[in-house]
């Protein structure tokens, strides 16, 4: 075991040697059945741990005993002692140690199931996970697992904690962001409508409409949006709505002046990522018929594709793209079985189910999803076998174009905290509106834009109220450059679907934004000649219009499913304003 430094001892060994130790030694390692992990606070902190963190704990029964109770009768309770492996002990009772002290750890974690209501939690699994390899007697605990153990237990239950509190109701004095402020006016005329005179329904109806179109079209600049509430503010007071007038004109001073010095407020934008999200959980549940068609030629041009190389390159893509598939399962999965199918194939068996999911017909919102998805890790495999040849082309303008635009910090580190059992592209310390089918990590939960150097494009992004979930997509850049591939080549898939479809995983997988995706697709609009009439002029200004990309699509190609679903994502995210918001009706209980 690892020896501490000369002339010192750790705190932990000074209490079996009776030494007082230099440093203040953890409170208390007996275990009762009421003793929780987060009672083992200290055994979970690096200066405690790193000299001993290979050392084998040890349980030791002990009974407390109360001379005042000697005449009472009856047993004192047994609590376990949890000391260090000195080497004192022979084998059978350490090995006998050795349990006991994994059954006092196995008690302390129900124990904090227990207490903290963790049942079905993340926390909770986290704690069963953890008892189920201690119960394994091939697994060793040491001070060092304990540690591991405590720490990631304590962080998930004071997260849990610090959920159920809820948020202050103390008074706010920051300035509130456009986005916020536009759906704070959405629920209030919404709520007016219900009880509202004949004679002004009209007037809110139409002020309803015209306040999601702004936000739908991101005319959420602060200086347009200051502006354009002293219009509402008129307007109501002619209707004679004082009451609305005198909510415009408070949002209108809520607001500062420009987007300098508030990026973190604008990255925030729960009402803006909560709307998103619920657009595009929509189309998931009802996808358009023609998003489908468009999927399914994806996926045959990418079963073409590898057919095209020797068996063993084929056989090894196929490992390779399940490999990183599994490196981080997908909440959604589970509802695209030939996907979960390929996911769990054997070895043997991994081409087989590859094929197999390629030629499957996409029947359900989630088979759609799940081919961007195919094609992102397909593609990125089959290039170092002299595969998908759009990739040449793809990686250049990522290498030029995409990679400069999205302006993202990543960390590569799992952060068990950050699992969700959601979907969509709200943050991990945001209230969810959709929820999947099992906890996941979500790639946006990883990244964060690089304020400190950003780009044109996400300064423009930003400041007109633009969700950064992970900066333009490259994702999307792999995808379209194979839909210019499949034209190319004289296929037959529609540009607009297959943008329409990636968008769909990427929003729902919680990696990007609709406007990431869109960014994208304007840029390579005209380089690629793929005839999706998106707008003109130079990227960095560009800034997605959502009205106009759904009008773009005929009634026959889902415009109307599209317009339901807008419909339908912006009514909830009002509802959650009503939820959540410190400034709601619904939420305004003092403190």
């Amino acid at each position: 075991m690892p020896a501490p430094r000369p002339g010192t001892m750790h705190p932990l060994q000074s209490q079996w040697r009776g030494t007082p130790s230099p440093t203040e030694a953890p409170p208390s390692q007996s275990v009762d059945r009421h003793t929780t992990i987060l009672d083992m606070v200290k055994w979970d902190t690096k200066p405690n741990l790193e000299h001993v963190a290979n050392v084998l704990v040890l349980g030791h029964e002990s009974r407390s005993h109360d001379p005042r109770l000697r005449n009472a009768g009856g047993s004192p309770e047994p609590k376990i002692k949890l000391t260090l492996d000195h080497g004192a002990l022979s084998p059978s009772q350490a090995q006998y140690a050795e349990m006991m002290g994994k059954q006092a750890a196995v008690n302390m974690l129900h124990n904090t199931t227990q207490q903290y209501n963790l049942q079905g939690t993340p926390a909770g699994q986290f704690i069963q996970s953890a008892c189920d390899w201690l119960g394994d007697s091939r697994n060793r605990m040491t001070a060092g697992v304990l540690g591991d153990i405590t720490k990631k237990v304590g962080e998930m239950v004071h997260a849990q904690e610090a959920a159920a509190i809820g948020p202050s109701r103390a008074p706010r004095e920051a300035k509130r962001m456009p986005m916020e402020c536009m759906t704070h006016l959405g629920y209030a005329i919404r709520d007016m409508q219900q009880s509202a005179h004949p004679a002004d329904r009209k007037f809110l109806k139409e002020l309803g409409y015209e306040t999601m179109d702004r936000v739908m079209q991101h005319k959420l600049a602060p200086d347009e949006t200051r502006a354009w509430l002293r219009q509402v503010e008129a307007d109501c007071r002619d209707q004679g709505l004082e009451g609305l007038g005198k909510l415009a004109k408070r949002l209108r001073h809520d607001i500062p002046a420009s987007a300098d010095g508030y990026e973190t407020r604008l990255h925030d934008n729960i009402y803006g990522r909560a709307m998103e999200s619920v657009l595009i959980k929509e189309l998931v549940r009802d996808p358009p018929a023609n998003v489908k068609q468009g999927m399914g030629a994806l996926a045959l041009h990418l079963d073409w594709m590898l057919k095209t190389l020797p068996p063993q390159a084929q056989q090894e893509v196929a490992l390779q793209v399940q490999g990183m598939m599994r490196h981080e399962r997908r909440g959604w999965q589970s509802g695209s079985p030939a996907l979960e199918a390929f996911f769990k194939a054997r070895p043997e068996q991994a081409l087989g189910a590859l094929k197999q999911l390629m030629r499957t017909p996409v029947s359900n919102g989630f088979d759609c999803i799940a081919i961007p998805y195919l094609t992102v890790k397909m593609s990125l495999c089959m290039q170092a076998h002299g595969g998908a040849p759009w990739m040449g082309r793809a990686n250049q303008n990522y290498a030029n174009v995409v990679g400069h635009a999205a302006a993202r910090l990543t960390e590569t580190a799992p952060n068990y905290n950050r699992i969700a059992p959601k979907s969509g592209i709200t943050m991990h310390h945001q209230p969810e509106i959709v929820r999947d089918r099992e906890p996941a990590m979500h790639p946006g939960d990883r990244n964060r834009p690089n304020l400190a150097q950003p780009s044109p494009e996400q300064r423009k992004a930003l400041e007109h109220g633009v969700s950064f979930v992970s900066g333009v997509s490259g994702s999307t850049n792999i995808v379209m450059h194979m839909v210019g591939d499949i034209l190319d080549q004289g296929g037959k898939v529609d540009p607009k679907d297959a943008l329409l479809g990636t968008m769909m995983f990427l929003t729902h997988d919680g990696g990007h934004s609709m406007h990431e995706a869109l960014w994208v697709g304007k840029q390579l609009d005209r380089s690629l000649d793929l005839g999706m009439g998106m707008p003109g002029g130079d990227p960095r200004n560009f800034v997605a219009d959502y009205d106009s990309f759904i009008e773009s699509f005929p009634k026959a190609k889902g415009r109307d499913q599209l317009r339901s679903a807008a419909d339908t994502a912006w009514d909830k995210t009002l509802s959650h304003f009503g939820q959540h918001s410190h400034y709601s009706p619904e939420n305004n209980s003092k403190p």
